[in-house]
């Protein structure tokens, strides 16, 4: 993990993990693609995922695009959801594969 990736991962860390210590947060970076483009971040949480939960997700994903400066794609899903709907989709074994679990 580069510098620029290890300020990104504090400030996730900061702003995103204190929702929920307990959720899974997953960096992906897409294939050839340099730090200023979208970068894809995965929470897995063990609660429920409703509306209240993922806005509060999008405010601390919009406070660490403004801190950072670079922009995120965030997808939410509970942990029940991820590894039963999503075990067969080929974003899910990139995303076991290459994502960086932080």
């Amino acid at each position: 993990m580069n510098k620029q990736t290890g300020d990104l991962a504090d400030l996730i860390r900061e702003h995103v993990q204190a929702l929920d210590p307990y959720a899974d947060v997953i960096l992906l970076f897409p294939q050839g693609t340099e730090m200023h483009q979208d970068i894809q971040l995965y929470i897995l949480t063990p609660e429920k995922v409703d509306f209240s939960v993922e806005q509060q997700y999008l405010d601390a994903k919009y406070k660490v695009e403004l801190d950072a400066s670079q922009s995120l794609s965030l997808y939410v899903y509970s942990k029940e959801d991820w590894h039963k709907q999503f075990v067969e989709t080929p974003i899910y074994k990139q995303v076991q594969l290459e994502g960086i679990y932080l």
